[in-house]
């Protein structure tokens, strides 16, 4: 069997989630019993489920760093024209970049934003607080991803030696970027890497390239190029 090529600097392919299991995972974030249910706190439950769903679709549906979405602030969101601002200082490359956003997301947020302000934010800049700071932080948030989600669902797996999890939650980012490669492919015939590259923030295209080799259509694609 042949060997895909790989581009100077990949070192391995990244791994994603399939169809099924995101629709799991958000199906799970809905059910999750796991949540504060205490006398007095039940709002308090129902509003943090709520937060972690828009939060992780937020990454999922945008394709962003967990960091990257954690960190925006109300200031960040122009609901009026749909973009939303994701700051250089929440990703490694200090970029700041705008992004639009897609239906889905923006009605989740209308419905995120139902919940009064005054009492559940109290005060914070930011669209995701948690009870203790101004916003949850990524590893608080990649913690509730592996322990309320993906373990009840038994999608996750351990670390092998690099430790690294094969299912976590920046695999959201890695399928966001798998899945627009495989729409570009299916309806143009080809991808527009540069485009995928502005929205992931990629300062190296190289970085977006490997995403082409988690597609089995780009194969044949290649095969199309030849053959005309």
């Amino acid at each position: 069997m042949i060997e895909k090529l790989l581009y100077k600097g990949t070192k391995k392919l990244p791994n994603t989630f399939t169809d099924d299991e995101i629709n799991l995972i958000f199906r799970q974030i809905l059910n999750c019993k796991d949540y504060w249910n205490k006398k007095g706190y039940k709002d308090w439950g129902d509003f943090f489920k709520y937060r972690d769903l828009c939060l992780i679709a937020t990454i999922y549906l945008l394709g962003l760093r967990p960091k990257e979405a954690c960190c925006i602030k109300f200031e960040d969101l122009d609901f009026r024209h749909s973009f939303l601002k994701i700051r250089g200082e929440n990703n490694k490359v200090k970029k700041d970049r705008i992004l639009p956003l897609p239906k889905k997301l923006l009605t989740l947020y209308k419905n995120y934003f139902l919940f009064p302000r005054l009492r559940f934010w109290r005060g914070s800049k930011f669209l995701f607080p948690s009870f203790e700071n101004s916003h949850i932080s990524s590893s608080r948030l990649k913690t509730i991803f592996r322990e309320k989600i993906l373990k009840p669902l038994n999608i996750y797996q351990t670390p092998t030696e690099n430790k690294i999890s094969k299912t976590r939650l920046y695999t959201l980012r890695h399928t966001f970027a798998s899945n627009l490669i495989k729409k570009q492919i299916n309806n143009s015939g080809s991808p527009d890497i540069f485009a995928i590259a502005n929205l992931l923030g990629h300062s190296d295209i190289r970085n977006t390239m490997v995403y082409l080799h988690t597609d089995d259509n780009y194969m044949e694609y290649l095969r199309e190029q030849l053959n005309n």
